[in-house]
């Protein structure tokens, strides 16, 4: 049996794709006759230090990244990667091997590699993987889940299967229905929710210097849940569609939206510049927001000629 097919459920947050992609694990596993046990682990991945062994004991224990093991894959989540995708990935392509039978008595050589969020990789990590397909295709299949296209880098190299729950997100919902009473009403509160109170709080209110600690809150907010750049844009840029909006206003925001750089599957930008470019981002949708922000009518031209004196 040869699968030699590397594949990504995309779909929107809590619409199945892990579920999809678990299922497809263990009817491999039933086909090459081996029970499908999934055990979790941690990978040690040397980051700051590379392969030296100074790296004192705090550092040891950052480089620790939950994973997820069978006897055909290996599973990672980007999105506990803390935005050093690329450092991990490079270990973790380095030490998965090539041309190894793992399952040679079962006549099966190929093995899979999991990535969770694959929306959340770094140009960099698309790079390794991409290298990575090109060497180990012929032993080695990927397997993804991402909420957003893949890059041309990757997408030549996988089958895209498209879920959906009907906008619902089910892993949310699975949440609501198991918190207890004691739970915090902030608690079920989502990113999205948080937005659009932000946005439809400032629909009332005129912009004023205060602004700026509530749009560095959000900024706070986003670098804290480790999303990355572009994936913040959309967050933002999504709940837009949630509020009271006038045509002008519309207008206007989507002109920001269209001007801003790297928003593109697969584009990223250093970590560094993160925070400066949701600053900008938010700053103009807040001046847009405003009730003040009135459009500027366009002046007309006297064309009536002055006498000459």
């Amino acid at each position: 049996m040869s699968l030699g097919l590397s594949i990504c459920w995309r779909g929107p947050p809590g619409s199945g794709k892990r579920n999809a992609l678990q299922s497809q694990l263990a009817q491999w596993s039933r086909s090459i006759g081996q029970h499908y046990v999934l055990k979790k682990q941690l990978w040690d991945a040397p980051l700051h230090n590379g392969d030296t062994e100074e790296a004192d004991e705090e550092s040891s224990e950052k480089a620790l990244l939950p994973m997820e093991v069978s006897v055909i894959h290996w599973g990672f989540d980007v999105a506990r990667m803390s935005l050093q995708d690329k450092q991990y990935i490079k270990s973790i392509l380095s030490r998965w091997g090539r041309g190894s039978q793992v399952l040679a008595a079962s006549n099966h050589s190929q093995r899979c590699l999991v990535f969770y969020h694959a929306h959340l990789l770094s140009s960099e990590s698309i790079l390794f993987l991409q290298a990575f397909l090109e060497d180990c295709y012929k032993d080695t299949v990927l397997w993804l889940t991402s909420e957003y296209p893949l890059p041309p880098r990757l997408s030549d190299w996988c089958v895209e299967i498209p879920t959906h729950a009907n906008g619902t997100d089910l892993s949310l919902e699975r949440l609501k229905r198991g918190a207890t009473a004691q739970a915090l009403p902030g608690s079920l509160l989502t990113l999205e929710d948080e937005i659009v109170a932000v946005y439809n709080h400032w629909l009332k209110t005129p912009a004023t210097l205060s602004d700026v600690k509530r749009i560095r809150t959000l900024v706070y907010g986003f670098l804290h849940r480790n999303i990355r750049w572009t994936d913040g844009f959309h967050q933002l840029m999504f709940a837009l569609e949630l509020i009271p909006l006038t045509q002008v206003q519309r207008e206007a925001l989507a002109k920001i939206c269209i001007s801003q750089p790297f928003t593109g599957p697969g584009q990223t930008v250093p970590s560094y510049r993160i925070p400066i470019l949701w600053e900008n981002y938010i700053m103009l949708i807040r001046n847009v927001l405003s009730p003040l922000n009135q459009p500027i009518p366009k002046k007309i031209k006297n064309t009536k000629k002055m006498p000459i004196s």
